[in-house]
């Protein structure tokens, strides 16, 4: 997925190096709501981390298919959609996202997952996407409810935090059944 329209206003583009002060800015900008739930803002302190970021992202891509889009809306970077991983064994994505606080709440996190999960389950041909929800992120669980994952167990200590262990709901998403 090198690049995505979901609508006139809203693609998804793979990150590139060139995205890296743009990256960095929208991080260093949000810093303190998006470290709430996401362990690594505090170590992105430079452009050059986002670069690394990027680099790394794009050698993933190269290696496994697993990749990292920008969220783009009305032409201004405003967070990122990815797969952390792919088992290709197991045929199951890890994705995991983040959107600054100022888009949230305009279903444009809801769009980009959609059409994320689309292209895993239609171009990759994952059979199943996983992924983990701390426990007391509220919007985090709602998302995932409303696009139709299934919690499957509690995975304790499944991060550090903020100087803590947090705990984690493992959630389920299977293809939608294929028609008559």
């Amino acid at each position: 997925m090198l690049c995505h329209k979901i609508n006139p206003g809203l693609e998804l583009r793979l990150l590139q190096p060139a995205d890296a002060p743009a990256l960095f800015a929208l991080v260093d900008a949000n810093r303190a709501s998006l470290r709430e739930w996401l362990p690594w803002v505090d170590d992105t302190v430079k452009v050059a981390d986002s670069a690394k970021f990027i680099a790394g992202a794009l050698r993933e891509r190269a290696a496994t298919r697993a990749f990292a889009s920008g969220i783009w809306a009305s032409g201004r970077l405003v967070g990122v959609i990815r797969h952390n991983r792919i088992d290709w064994a197991a045929r199951i994505a890890f994705p995991g996202w983040w959107l600054e606080p100022g888009s949230q709440g305009q279903g444009i996190m809801s769009a980009c997952c959609r059409a994320l999960f689309e292209h895993a389950f239609t171009q990759l041909q994952v059979h199943r996407i996983v992924v983990g929800v701390a426990i007391g992120n509220l919007r985090g669980e709602a998302l995932v409810r409303r696009l139709g994952f299934t919690p499957l167990s509690t995975l304790r200590h499944a991060e550090w935090l903020n100087g803590r262990g947090v705990d984690h709901i493992i959630y389920s998403l299977l293809p939608a059944p294929a028609g008559p």
